[in-house]
């Protein structure tokens, strides 16, 4: 295991900025997420560190050793794709075994590590299959495995769930878990999907065209976001934002959001600007019951209603404004129906309407 560490790396392709300056660095041993949209440059930070390919400029580091220019080979990291990419040709042991039959390792070794990483993965079974006759989740599976046996320094996992279908990316994810637990490693792991994150990772790093917005472990930049797209990318549904005024009235600061008012007086000393935006996370939307207090309510029209297994994500209209709404049960609800939803002040985010940076949150400062 070794710690791994990005320093000002920057990649184009024809021209087009693919990678912009990022820096950050991955604990010895942690489960890091590389978190953002498709064509945020996932794929290519993670092949730069495989050693597969060359930054323009910037530095890489394992365990504080420049390995900027070290072939892949030399790297001892393990990289799983989107794709499976199995040898069609060869049985599912021979797929495991092959970095370590390229390698030339003895043949009672390879039999050893292949039926523990298989054990560990749950595929003993499948050992004298090809791939045609396997799965998707099976497939990858295997295609993890390959992986592992080499016994790498850093494990690179490029969104190998996107694939699947829903049900089994969530048994999929609850095996990870256990696998990552049980083997232990420095793992680097890019999502486009923030559940991937929420359910596996330890730390994260927001990337958004090309460049780095915010590190920190998963909870601190959940509850902190930087700034409007952070409050975006690490969420699900992504959070609610709605356009809001500073009214002064003497002492009194009051956050006009579409004719609700809201006292700011005690964030008065970060507020300059006259224009906000308020967020609002979708699981902080309740269903009012009447006699709520410190909250402020939304009376909203039905979109829609998606269920998710056993959770639904309401869309809600308010004055014209698409709002989300997280409820843990099933619940349908018609479009056209009318309801009042609530959120407590307590959970509002104030943001610059001019920089996206967020200000603070209603409850105590952040910035």
């Amino acid at each position: 295991m070794v710690s791994v560490k990005v320093v000002n790396t920057s990649k184009k392709f024809d021209g087009k900025k693919i990678l912009d300056d990022v820096t950050f660095e991955v604990k010895d041993g942690s489960f890091t997420s590389i978190l953002g949209p498709v064509g945020a440059g996932k794929t290519t930070l993670l092949r730069i560190i495989a050693g597969v390919e060359s930054p323009d400029s910037g530095s890489v580091y394992f365990g504080g050793k420049d390995v900027t220019m070290m072939p892949a080979r030399e790297r001892n990291v393990a990289m799983v794709y989107q794709t499976f990419a199995l040898y069609p040709h060869m049985r599912v042991f021979d797929n495991i075994a092959s970095p370590l039959a390229i390698r030339g390792v003895p043949k009672v070794e390879i039999e050893k590590r292949v039926k523990e990483v298989a054990d560990l993965l749950k595929i003993s079974h499948l050992l004298s299959r090809y791939p045609r006759e396997l799965s998707g989740g099976e497939a990858q599976r295997v295609a993890i495995a390959r992986a592992l046996i080499k016994r790498a320094d850093v494990y690179l996992f490029d969104e190998p769930l996107t694939n699947l279908d829903y049900k089994i990316r969530e048994s999929m994810r609850g095996e990870l878990r256990r696998i990552f637990r049980e083997l232990g490693g420095t793992i680097i792991y890019a999502a486009s999907d923030p559940l991937d994150t929420f359910t596996m990772a330890q730390y994260v790093v927001i990337l958004h065209k090309g460049r780095v917005l915010q590190t920190g472990t998963v909870e601190d930049v959940y509850l902190n976001p930087k700034n409007m797209d952070v409050s975006r990318i690490l969420a699900r549904p992504p959070m609610n934002l709605i356009d809001a005024e500073l009214k002064i009235s003497g002492d009194r600061y009051i956050l006009d959001v579409r004719g609700i008012e809201i006292d700011v007086s005690h964030l008065k000393d970060l507020l300059k600007e006259e224009e906000y935006v308020v967020g609002v996370r979708p699981e902080h939307l309740v269903f009012s019951t009447g006699d709520e207090k410190d909250v402020i309510s939304f009376p909203s029209t039905v979109i829609v209603t998606e269920i998710e297994g056993s959770e639904s994500i309401i869309h809600l209209d308010w004055k014209g404004y698409k709002l989300m709404m997280y409820y843990p049960y099933i619940r349908r609800l018609a479009p056209g129906e009318h309801l009042v939803v609530n959120v407590k002040l307590k959970d509002l985010y104030i943001f610059s309407k001019k920089s996206g940076e967020l200000i603070a949150r209603y409850s105590r400062e952040v910035v």
